[in-house]
């Protein structure tokens, strides 16, 4: 982890696929973030809970931004490429499906 806060923070599980399109799309656009690896069960999510009010798997944190918890992995690549993306295209159709399935 780096000293220094990147002000961006994700809670996932490693081999989620949705997790993977939001931590590609965040690879992507070069931005460091914190990861918070979550357990596999949802009853024991009480991190997510907290900052999101649910427990499903991705959710972004991004303190610059006053984004306390967002959820669902589309929303979250779009938030990412609007904020940061610099004008950058994101990935669409089957080129964001490749790499979804890759990870």
């Amino acid at each position: 982890m780096s000293t220094r806060d990147p002000g961006l923070e994700l809670y996932e599980l490693k081999h989620c696929p949705y997790c993977a399109k939001v931590r590609r799309a965040l690879d992507d656009l070069d931005l460091e973030y914190e990861s918070h690896g979550v357990p596999n069960s949802r009853n024991k999510r009480d991190e997510v809970r907290a900052v999101s009010g649910q427990s499903g798997v991705p959710v972004l944190v991004d303190s610059r931004n006053g984004i306390d918890g967002m959820a669902e992995s589309d929303d979250i690549v779009e938030y990412l490429y609007e904020t940061y993306g610099d004008g950058k295209e994101r990935p669409s159709g089957i080129v964001s499906r490749v790499f979804s399935a890759l990870f």
